[in-house]
């Protein structure tokens, strides 16, 4: 396991103990972490980034974390990464009226 899988592994731990914000922290230096031979990873990590901004309603970036993580899978054929950002869809439907996110639920209904 690489400092970067284990940096993003105890930021999910965190996030499930609720522990959002040292959640955010480790998730974030896990990614910063990765090297560019493992995008998929990126990807994947990415969306973990997502749920943790959504759990404290920063929807703003988890819409640009997941927005980056659905072109990125997109670019490199990724597809375990297009299910985990559809699996997130749910979870930003009532924030529609926040700018961005209806277009970015009509591009996932879409693709």
């Amino acid at each position: 396991m690489s400092p970067a899988d284990l940096a993003v592994d105890s930021g999910q731990c965190l996030l499930d103990l609720g522990r959002t914000a040292e959640a955010r922290a480790r998730t974030a230096e896990g990614i910063a972490l990765l090297p560019r031979a493992r995008d998929k990873t990126r990807g994947i990590f990415l969306t973990y980034q997502a749920r943790g901004c959504l759990e404290v309603d920063d929807i703003e970036q988890a819409l640009a974390v997941t927005g980056e993580s659905l072109d990125l899978a997109s670019r490199i054929g990724a597809p375990r990464c297009v299910a985990l950002v559809h699996e997130l869809a749910p979870a930003f439907e009532p924030y529609r009226r926040v700018e961005g996110v209806s277009e970015f639920l009509e591009r996932l209904r879409a693709g």
